[in-house]
């Protein structure tokens, strides 16, 4: 409740609120105290605790406002709020939003599903809480329940429906809105134990109440700057969710009512907010207002007590609607201090040994093939990057990286035509993985650099390291023979199995490993296993994988790319080229957004993490570091578009037969 307000009348107010807040830490997960953060009040939801106030100057209107609250008005304040508090993990995962109050929602640092979950955790508390009250305030608190879940569905029936009647709006936020603040009137007056008269009384002020502010709040989403708001704003016309003035609006305007549509853009949104303001239908909402507070001012004359009692209620009333509403803004991180990046000690010597080794070892036979792209931005990425690392940690990572990257070539090199040919070479690049009976196979190019260079890479790893990464490069040869089964088969996978694929194609681990070795530390496995960190690395992975797919859509077009989400979404839906890449570029802008909103918070949570000693500690912040250059990582594997300009310089055919022919001759794998 804003403190513009004269609160003198309730002098126990702010301790009251305060009590209610030791009610609203995190609701304990058995045994997992790294997920608590989950349901605590992270995202700053719970904003001016405006139902738990409402709550308690319920109960003070019927008692003596001039004592403490007793413990059972702040415990049915608190469960009000934690009632209100899990609504709005639900609200935010079907509004797709990405922050609440200027703070990242729960939606976006843990994803929809432990969202959804967490806010069931949080909603049954406060069921919990209501039945520890007694039977009717638990009964109340699970018809408001049912009221919010029904307005939802009716609002969710009704999006985009541009004849949207004023009563399915009333309707709706009845539910949404009013039935809570109602119940956070009725059950503060239950406490005070002076009969079920004087409670309806309240709770029918706590509803006309609700009306008011949800509709005031609808208003400022039309009228506010995000500045102002706390959040952003004119997202209803977006989501099709038609307000009073909007409804109010076109049914006097068929051409604004002709805008009201499904798949409307920021540009079409302003344009119908202008429209709507100049309607004069703003205003009308905002007299409707009056008429609701004036309807909520009328139930408190019945009420017993002092006068100036019900003057205080009217006040905090007028002033709750009279607002606008700021959130605390997270300050992001400066991105370049976040990265922190360094040169390396010795770039030049760095670069200068990796690819005298790739000469020695055979894997170039030239040096105008460094010329190919992928070899040019594995040299450089570490001297750009990355904070520095010693001389033979650097030159170790870096063969690593490259060869990675070399591996992938012979794979998308369009001239493997032949799906035997595709799984004879990933059994032949699975043999060098781990080293079998050939002894005399490290004459090839391929088997000999990577027999110098496994020794080097497990200097330092333990033995679980070194099965976590073979199983892990395995597992990616995997992926790529399959890939190139789909390429020449002509099958394009459904756009729900384009994240696997890509992730399983475009490994994690392996990038981990390779910062491991350059920094010569290990993020452990409860880090990377947290579901922030797993979040956070499928966002990378989504937003780069799609902003990879429109470097060259029409390429990929060309060249049948089987993983490409374009060619995804036309195979799937039949629309154009055009759709398919604007629906693309639209939603690699909302996974961005939700990156860009979940990277500034998420260490927080991590480091929430208990018991925790200083070399954990310096591993979360390892663990960030990384995170900050995955990015740059996973775009080098497609900076260039496409395989053919990708295989011109290197001789990718004499290295696939190298590694096919032992493969051939060695039982099937």
């Amino acid at each position: 409740m804003p403190l513009r307000a004269d609160l003198t009348a309730f002098p126990h107010l702010e301790a009251g609120l305060d009590r209610v807040r030791d009610f609203l830490g995190p609701v304990g997960i058995p045994g997992r105290f790294e997920l608590a953060a989950l349901t605590g009040d992270q995202s700053g939801a719970s904003g001016g605790l405006v139902r738990p106030t409402l709550a308690l100057l319920s109960y003070w209107a019927l008692t003596d406002p001039a004592a403490p609250a007793g413990d059972r008005a702040v415990r049915a304040a608190a469960a009000v709020e934690m009632m209100h508090l899990g609504s709005l993990y639900h609200d935010d995962v079907l509004d797709h939003a990405d922050e609440r109050r200027g703070r990242p929602s729960t939606n976006a640092v843990w994803g929809a599903h432990l969202a959804v979950l967490g806010g069931d955790c949080v909603m049954l508390t406060s069921l919990r809480m209501m039945a520890e009250l007694g039977r009717r305030e638990v009964l109340a608190a699970a018809k408001a329940g049912e009221q919010m879940c029904a307005s939802m569905v009716i609002e969710a029936a009704d999006r985009y429906v541009a004849f949207r009647s004023e009563q399915s709006y009333l309707d709706t936020i009845d539910g949404k809105t009013a039935a809570l603040l109602s119940l956070a009137c009725r059950v503060g007056a239950m406490q005070a134990g002076r009969g079920e008269e004087q409670e309806e009384l309240l709770a029918g002020f706590g509803r006309q109440l609700g009306l008011a502010y949800q509709l005031c709040d609808d208003i400022l989403d039309l009228t506010s700057t995000p500045e102002e708001l706390g959040k952003p704003v004119n997202t209803d016309l977006i989501e099709g969710v038609y307000t009073l003035p909007v409804i109010r609006a076109a049914a006097r305007d068929a051409g604004l009512r002709r805008l009201l549509r499904e798949g409307m853009t920021q540009k079409d949104a302003a344009h119908v907010r202008e429209l709507v303001i100049a309607s004069g239908a703003v205003q009308e909402g905002q007299e409707l207002v009056e008429i609701l507070v004036k309807q909520a001012v009328g139930h408190l004359t019945g009420l017993a007590g002092p006068p100036h009692i019900h003057r205080a209620l009217e006040a905090c009333a007028r002033t709750l609607l009279d607002r606008t509403r700021v959130g605390p803004a997270l300050p992001r991180q400066n991105e370049g201090a976040s990265r922190r990046h360094h040169r390396t000690a010795r770039p030049r010597r760095t670069i200068r040994s990796a690819r005298n080794w790739f000469l020695q070892s055979g894997l170039v036979t030239d040096p105008a093939q460094f010329e190919h792209h992928q070899l040019t931005d594995m040299f450089r990425f570490p001297v750009d990057h990355l904070p520095p690392s010693t001389q033979d940690r650097a030159e170790t990572a870096v063969g690593l990286l490259a060869m990675t990257m070399l591996w992938d070539d012979l794979f998308e090199d369009p001239r493997l035509d032949d799906p035997q040919d595709a799984t004879t070479l990933r059994r032949g690049l699975v043999t060098t993985l781990r080293q079998g009976p050939h002894a005399s196979w490290t004459q090839a190019a391929i088997p000999r650099a990577w027999a110098q260079l496994w020794p080097r890479l497990c200097e330092g790893r333990t033995t679980g390291w070194q099965k976590r990464f073979l199983d892990s490069f395995e597992t990616r040869c995997e992926a790529s023979e399959r890939e190139v089964h789909h390429r020449l088969s002509g099958h394009v996978p459904a756009t729900t199995d384009y994240l696997p694929l890509r992730a399983a194609r475009k490994s994690d681990d392996i990038a981990f490993a390779f910062f491991d070795v350059w920094l010569d530390q290990e993020v452990p496995p409860k880090v990377r296993s947290h579901p922030v960190a797993r979040r956070i690395e499928e966002l990378v992975g989504s937003v780069v994988f799609m902003e990879n797919d429109l470097v060259a859509p029409e390429q990929d077009e060309s060249e049948q790319s089987p993983y490409s989400l374009v060619r995804m979404v036309r195979h799937e839906t039949g629309c154009t080229f055009e759709e398919a890449v604007t629906h693309v570029r639209r939603r690699a802008a909302e996974r961005r957004a939700q990156l860009d909103a979940t990277a500034a918070y998420a260490p927080v949570l991590l480091r929430a993490l208990s018991g925790r000693t200083g070399r954990e500690e310096g591993q979360v912040s390892l663990y960030e570091n990384l995170m900050s250059v995955l990015p740059v990582l996973r775009r080098l594997d497609r900076s260039r578009g496409s395989g053919a300009v990708a295989s011109q310089n290197l001789d990718l055919e004499r290295l696939r037969r190298e590694i096919c022919r032992p493969a051939a001759s060695s039982a099937p794998s």
